[in-house]
């Protein structure tokens, strides 16, 4: 048992376990009584990291790409998510003076426009299906061409039927960064670097949430509602331009050895002998798998002799098809997916707890523009500084994450489980309980407007722990089929659009109290489950990795 992680009796590798440490003292690398000096190691104080996964010898993998480029991939592609998570709730400050405006109710005006985030978890199945077969690229590409059209269609709406078409349109846009920005990142970073880069992103994501409520709400004062779109539409405009020249295709097939946290073999040693050259001449060797079958393992295909992508090639919007696999197959395997105990936890931890947040802001206007409080528009859209603020402080969640995960990897002699990822869930499960009581709390015995707002951006400081965990966790679970678990994961649009359906009433009926109180429960039981997920992940992990129908579910 490492660390209170159940160990396997059944494969020679887990997918997910990797070497990730090996350095025993100042002088020797060692596995398995091998010098692993020849792997690839990263550098200054992670100079004991081992790269997960190992990069091949290609110039045209995203592993061996320059950092700038990585980088500078990043970063459009995180700012281009803030532009994505300011274009949901923008108008949720203006929602009391739009009400008026359709002449019709708050809550049916809140029911109505949440029908975008129905569609972004059905569309997010298409979107996954899609950026397996035929790449990255163009699936992001073609979301902000979607955004683009829906902005510049919502800021010439007139009427409400006009306005919730384009949001629907809009919605499908903005899938891809619902399923593929964490497939990007396990693409081109190394396991030790995820964490870092995870948070940059999440970072940006509530950012665009938070910083566009706020700005939002001095734009619909004082310019209207339809302006928020229209500053958007630039936005889109702008970001195809740069998708399009600076954000190559990530999709790279490396020989399965260099994967050492995907396979049910240990492959480590074709890698060692590969670069030290002990195998030269030699017939490839045989190799037996977890079902005591005999297979014949094909000579190290290192992709040397491979040239590179010229800037041209590079431009292409689809490199052409990147998976065999039936179109159908992949657009409706993330539902079964949903059968894998990682996928499964996943989806009721981060689904379901993020799920609340973008229900809170859909009746923020409903809670802050009535007595005590009388907010106007932009005030309300003023309480999104609050996690503005905390998601600044909760980028910490990043490098915390990545130095959490490396110091157990040490301790437990240098073997990486992705269980690691979710040692953090403590700090959400205790803040969580914090900020979702005390905000119902504040709420009904009307304390001034400091303590409900503070304890909002508690709820959204607590869940940085948690989002970073599972992104890491997901990814390096099940890198290889990344986008389909994260359109798994985004079946919780379906499961917000539904609370977004009625928690408005379900507040002027029970009162803020009772609500958050519930919320604040199921909050504390969906953290409790990271307990068993850690204990029985190790062997949760080798079923879905041997059992034939997971192994179907998967392609293999």
């Amino acid at each position: 048992m490492g660390l209170g992680i159940l160990e396997d009796h059944h494969l020679q590798h887990v997918p997910g376990t990797a070497l990730l440490t090996d350095m025993l003292d100042s002088q020797q690398h060692q596995y398995h009584g091998r010098d692993t000096s020849a792997l690839k190691h990263g550098t200054g104080r992670n100079k004991d990291i081992v790269l997960v996964p190992q990069p091949s010898e290609s110039p045209r993998d995203p592993l061996n790409w320059p950092q700038w480029k990585k980088e500078l991939l990043l970063i459009i592609i995180s700012i281009d998510t803030a532009v994505v998570g300011a274009w949901g709730p923008m108008i949720s400050p203006g929602f009391a003076e739009m009400a008026v405006q359709f002449d019709m109710s708050y809550n049916e005006l809140n029911r109505g426009l949440g029908w975008a985030i129905f569609a972004i978890g059905i569309s997010c199945f298409v979107t996954n299906g899609l950026s397996v077969k035929y790449g990255r690229r163009p699936v992001m590409i073609g979301g902000n061409l979607f955004l683009f059209i829906s902005s510049v269609w919502a800021y010439h709406a007139q009427t409400y039927k006009s306005l919730l078409a384009s949001r629907v349109f809009g919605a499908i846009g903005m899938s891809p960064f619902e399923v593929l920005t964490t497939a990007l990142i396990g693409d081109i970073y190394f396991v030790h670097e995820r964490g870092v880069r995870l948070a940059f992103w999440g970072l940006c994501l509530s950012v665009g949430v938070g910083g566009g409520s706020c700005i939002s709400g001095y734009v619909i004062q004082n310019l209207g509602w339809n302006w928020t779109y229209g500053i958007c539409a630039c936005f889109y405009g702008a970001f195809i331009i740069l998708i399009f020249l600076f954000v190559p295709e990530t999709v790279y097939k490396r020989d399965p050895a260099y994967n050492i946290d995907l396979g049910t073999t240990d492959r480590m040693e074709e890698i060692l002998d590969a670069k030290t050259g002990t195998v030269a001449g030699e017939e490839p060797k045989d190799t037996v798998t977890e079902t005591e079958n005999v297979v014949r393992v094909e000579p190290l295909c290192t992709g040397a002799d491979e040239k590179p992508y010229t800037f041209w090639e590079q431009l292409l919007p689809v490199r052409g098809v990147e998976s065999e696999d039936n179109l159908l197959a992949i657009i409706f395997r993330p539902f079964g997916m949903l059968l894998f105990p990682q996928v499964l936890y996943g989806f009721i931890t981060y689904g379901l707890s993020t799920s609340w947040l973008v229900v809170m802001i859909s009746v923020l206007a409903q809670l802050f523009t009535v007595p005590p409080y009388n907010f106007s528009v932009a005030d309300v859209g003023l309480i999104s500084i609050a996690p503005l603020v905390a998601s600044f402080l909760g980028f910490i969640a990043g490098p915390f994450n990545d130095y959490t995960v490396k110091q157990l990897a040490r301790w437990n002699k240098g073997i990486y489980e992705p269980e690691f990822r979710l040692s953090l869930n403590v700090l959400t499960l205790i803040l969580g309980i914090v900020g979702f009581f005390g905000f119902g709390a504040c709420l009904e015995n009307r304390t001034p407007w400091p303590g409900p707002v503070i304890l909002y951006g508690i709820i959204y400081f607590a869940m940085s722990f948690l989002n970073i965990g599972i992104y890491g966790y997901i990814t390096e679970c099940h890198r290889s089929k990344a986008p389909e678990a994260f359109a798994s994961l985004n079946l919780r649009n379906i499961y917000s659009f539904g609370m977004n359906y009625f928690i408005s009433a379900w507040i002027t009926n029970q009162g803020p109290l009772e609500v958050f109180s519930i919320i604040g429960g199921l909050h504390i039981f969906i953290c409790l489950l990271t307990i068993p997920m850690w204990v029985f992940g190790k062997r949760c992990r080798s079923l879905t990795a041997r059992v034939g129908f997971f192994r179907k579910m998967q392609g293999l």
